[in-house]
């Protein structure tokens, strides 16, 4: 991410402090976002736009980069934008997962339970489903007296990454 982007990243996060605030209040703010690049746009610099969506009780993230753009959607945290800034930030550059802490978007190589495990999870109940050409993996687990059913699609034999986590 080049300097502009990241300083109109910073202000956009910066100007969308409440209405992420007042997301809390319904559920998860997620921030949902556009970087195009330089080449489309009329000046000739990059641009972004930020929006804030909420689900109540789900955690999505992803990246797309396509057609030199950027879509991405993230959970926001708090409404720290600075803290935000950085989150964000990492997760565009691929960095900023641990295995400990799941969320959505976050790669697990290895083998997948064992994975979930480490994190200290109990798993439940995995099931395999078929989908074209690829796979993706239901699983049920519990962690400190909560459950959570989580999705993960197969990306290649040991690779795998977490689509959605939800607490049921």
């Amino acid at each position: 991410m080049n300097p502009r982007t990241r300083r109109e990243l910073a202000q956009k996060l910066e100007m969308a402090r409440d209405e992420i605030e007042e997301g809390f209040r319904y559920g998860v703010p997620h921030l949902v976002g556009e970087i195009r690049d330089a080449r489309d746009s009329n000046d000739g610099s990059p641009s972004l736009t930020l929006s804030v969506v909420v689900f109540e009780n789900a955690r999505h993230s992803f990246v797309i980069r396509e057609d030199g753009s950027t879509f991405f959607m993230y959970p926001a945290e708090n409404s720290n934008h600075r803290r935000l800034f950085f989150n964000i930030w990492r997760f565009l550059e691929g960095k900023g997962h641990s295995e400990s802490h799941f969320e959505p978007g976050m790669h697990i190589r290895g083998i997948l339970r064992s994975a979930i495990q480490r994190a200290g999870f109990e798993v439940l109940w995995m099931n395999v489903r078929p989908a074209g050409r690829g796979e993706y993996i239901d699983v049920w687990a519990t962690k400190d007296g909560a459950r959570y059913s989580m999705l993960f699609e197969k990306i290649s034999s040991g690779e795998y990454v977490l689509l959605e986590i939800e607490k049921v």
